[in-house]
């Protein structure tokens, strides 16, 4: 058991998560702010977890997608390719290695650390402020700015993989940060 801990942690990149994590946080911030008087710490937990499942899978998605565009001529391509084509192709993407379980799996736990000391920071936080009466609002904060990241990274991933939609909402986020500033 000591092995595997040890396995794990030291495959455990926090500064890249972090990085990822603090990138465009204005944006973030102001986005997790707003749902944060909309949702329960509870609903915004769980819409976290499952935008972080769902990244996981475009990210399958997105390597499928890859494999495809290896596998077919360039004709083929630009005429065939859909989101139900590589959802399909899934299978013969981690059987030919495109999917690689391992770093998935290792990015998965490096990821999951990080959040999860993101969110005990805004935990204790929130239990200091409690002390001194003060309104808590850290882990609504951290757990929206977190889900933020993952929405970011699943329209990333289904740009990557050529799907228009993510393209065009990629496109209108930008064009709603440009005109928050």
């Amino acid at each position: 058991m000591d092995n595997i801990l040890k396995d794990v942690l030291s495959k455990v990149d926090l500064t890249n998560t972090l990085k990822s994590v603090t990138d465009k946080g204005l944006e973030k911030v102001a986005a997790s702010a707003v749902g944060a008087t909309v949702l329960d710490l509870g609903t915004l937990f769980g819409l976290f977890v499952v935008l972080e499942l769902v990244d996981i899978f475009t990210r399958m998605v997105a390597c499928s997608a890859q494999l495809y565009r290896k596998t077919y001529d360039a004709k083929i391509v630009k005429r065939r390719g859909s989101l139900l084509t590589y959802i399909r192709g899934i299978p013969a993407a981690h059987h030919w290695r495109v999917i690689d379980s391992y770093q998935l799996r290792d990015g998965f736990f490096s990821k999951t650390i990080a959040y999860f000391l993101i969110i005990f920071v805004g935990f204790i936080s929130d239990q200091i402020l409690s002390v001194k009466h003060i309104p808590q609002f850290f882990l609504l904060i951290f757990c929206g700015v977190l889900s933020c990241t993952e929405v970011l990274s699943i329209m990333e991933n289904l740009d990557e993989a050529g799907i228009k939609i993510a393209s065009e909402l990629k496109a209108l986020v930008n064009k709603r940060k440009e005109g928050i500033k």
